[in-house]
């Protein structure tokens, strides 16, 4: 089935949409995969970012107060939130004002402006405890780093805000996600900058920490694709895992981009580099998904980490 199908069939009621983190890395592949345009809102800490024609772009800096231009809308879409786990360990204060007080000032401004709204809180993976076996959404809770924790604090807070004041909500927890425009800081964006400038160094080693762990990677197009398909049928109340149901190592993951880089680079293990804690096996079942709505990903990894590696290579 073409995605312009996919498109005529699950796609959201008419209304306005509110997108929060819209700057981020995700944001602008949800605008225009949602045909954001005139009514529509955008949010971020700063108004400076690419935006859809048409689409109204406003400063809130959370965990503050909504500003008062920002009106009801039908849709809102909750991206905002400081997502890496690196930057988490490293700011575990700032990771809760910000994905934890960021989102409950999101809910207060549901309950304040636009209750009859429908709202998705883009969660995480990194709320599973680790599983020997494919993840499932009743799956057990337990986050290894201050970044799930705070995002299953959040998933708690909009449940109970849901329960308290009769609010649509519905939870997403999609699985590692990488394309262009993703920060540095993510593992296969830095290991694409880290393999480019030793090419042009001139050297043949990178040192890398733990690449043992599996993950189950998706392209950035099919995640917002997925949530589009999540925002237009998802039931009120539920949890969607957004994964392929398929795993690959850190480690297979880098050798292709070392493939796709035309060159023989040698990983060398440095414990220096390990995290404190590292979740080894780490791959989703999208039974509740694909039975929603049919969803599955379209593009191939090996695919998608071309695009990636050619978007660094094009701005380094």
């Amino acid at each position: 089935m073409s995605d312009t199908l996919h498109r005529e069939v699950i796609s959201p009621e008419p209304g306005p949409i509110l997108v929060t983190g819209a700057a981020g890395f995700m944001g602008y592949h949800l605008m225009k995969e949602l045909g954001m345009g005139d009514g529509d809102i955008a949010v971020d800490i700063d108004s400076d970012f690419e935006a859809p024609e048409g689409v109204s772009k406003i400063r809130w800096s959370l965990p503050s107060p909504p500003p008062p231009e920002l009106g009801c809308v039908r849709y809102i879409i909750h991206l905002a939130a400081m997502s890496s786990v690196s930057k988490s360990l490293k700011e575990i204060h700032k990771v809760y004002e910000i994905n934890l007080m960021g989102t409950i000032s999101v809910l207060e401004y549901m309950v304040s402006k636009c209750p009859g709204a429908k709202m998705l809180l883009a969660s995480s993976s990194e709320v599973y405890k680790s599983a020997d076996d494919l993840i499932s959404e009743n799956c057990e809770i337990g986050p290894g780093n201050p970044y799930g924790a705070t995002k299953a604090a959040a998933e708690i807070a909009a449940f109970q805000f849901a329960r308290n004041y009769d609010l649509d909500i519905v939870v997403t927890r999609a699985f590692p996600h990488f394309g262009p425009g993703q920060s540095g800081n993510f593992a296969l964006p830095s290991f694409c900058r880290r393999i480019i400038n030793t090419l042009q160094n001139g050297d043949s080693i990178i040192r890398v920490g733990n690449l043992n762990p599996v993950r189950d990677y998706l392209y950035v197009t099919d995640v917002a694709r997925a949530y589009r398909h999540i925002l237009s049928r998802g039931q009120s109340g539920s949890v969607y895992n957004i994964c392929s149901g398929t795993g690959i190592s850190i480690a297979d993951m880098v050798r292709i981009l070392i493939d796709i880089s035309g060159t023989d680079i040698e990983l060398k293990t440095d414990p220096d580099l390990f995290r404190p804690v590292d979740v080894e096996f780490q791959v989703g079942d999208p039974s509740r998904l694909r039975s929603l709505t049919g969803w599955k990903p379209e593009v191939d990894r090996i695919e998608g980490l071309r695009k990636l590696f050619s978007w660094w290579e094009a701005i380094i």
